[in-house]
């Protein structure tokens, strides 16, 4: 009689046992999608920021000029020869001279009304002078800079806006730093899964497809979250353009499926 009611009773475990494993699956891959999700939510602000400072240092970048403008009324070779010269130098990225007429298009485009004052004082009144553009370098040492090239070519002039030069080089320094420590982080992320996958295990498991489903998910969420905080500010399309691009999104489905399978694997959540 006891030996019959032992086998009921374990019987009945077993029964229970497996009754709830498909249960505690389940809480576990919801578990595992709440997890990646968050990781998700996170890259996705930390691409959505990355590519606007990027897009602002760029700017920054393309606007910002040296104007060397030129004392007096030197000739057309001796105009050269100093912009071969500046040319030259390794902290100039690119050197274009303007002429008065030149200028003057070019402030007429800006500015018609401040062109037409320039026309009344006469188109002498407009000079001659060289744009330069500065490579990184140079740009975080913008005051000594100018200083050589004023001792250097005492018959030019620079004019440049310090601030910006400084907005400048702390933008594109903002901007190395969050791709170095995105770059730290992954590899972080892809030495976890290397240790889960190498450690050895004698269970057999079939969730690993369900835990990359799950993954994928979850970064398919996440890029629904995000259109969902862009779509008030205007076209989804055109909002879509300026916080990520496919390709990067499709590198975050691909690691949001292998952290997912990491995850089904490590159950230590």
């Amino acid at each position: 009689m006891k030996e019959k009611e032992l086998t009921e009773m374990f019987e009945g475990k077993k029964e229970t046992a497996s009754a709830a494993a498909p249960k505690q699956l389940l809480r576990l891959h919801r578990r595992l999608f709440l997890l990646v999700f968050a990781v998700a939510v996170l890259l996705q602000s930390v691409v959505f920021v990355d590519m606007r400072l990027g897009n602002y240092y760029r700017e920054l970048n393309d606007s910002f000029k040296v104007l060397l403008t030129v004392n007096g009324q030197p000739s057309n070779e001796e105009l050269e020869q100093t912009g071969e010269s500046l040319n030259q130098k390794t902290d100039i990225s690119s050197v274009r001279l303007f002429s008065p007429e030149d200028a003057l298009s070019v402030v007429r485009r800006q500015n018609p009304q401040l062109t037409e004052a320039l026309l009344l004082m006469g188109k002498n009144k407009m000079p001659a002078y060289f744009e330069l553009k500065l490579n990184y370098k140079a740009i975080n040492n913008i005051r000594p800079f100018v200083d050589n090239l004023a001792a250097e070519y005492p018959g030019l002039e620079a004019h440049y806006n310090a601030d910006h030069a400084r907005l400048l080089f702390y933008t594109g320094l903002c901007s190395k730093l969050l791709n170095l420590a995105v770059i730290f982080a992954i590899l972080l992320f892809l030495a976890f899964m290397f240790l889960v996958e190498a450690y050895p295990s004698n269970q057999v498991r079939s969730h690993y497809l369900g835990g990359a489903v799950s993954g994928v998910l979850a970064g398919l969420a996440s890029c629904v979250f995000f259109a969902v905080l862009v779509y008030p500010t205007g076209f989804l399309s055109v909002a879509f353009a300026q916080f990520t691009t496919a390709g990067r999104q499709l590198l975050m489905l691909a690691f949001c499926g292998l952290f997912g399978w990491t995850l089904s694997k490590w159950q230590k959540f």
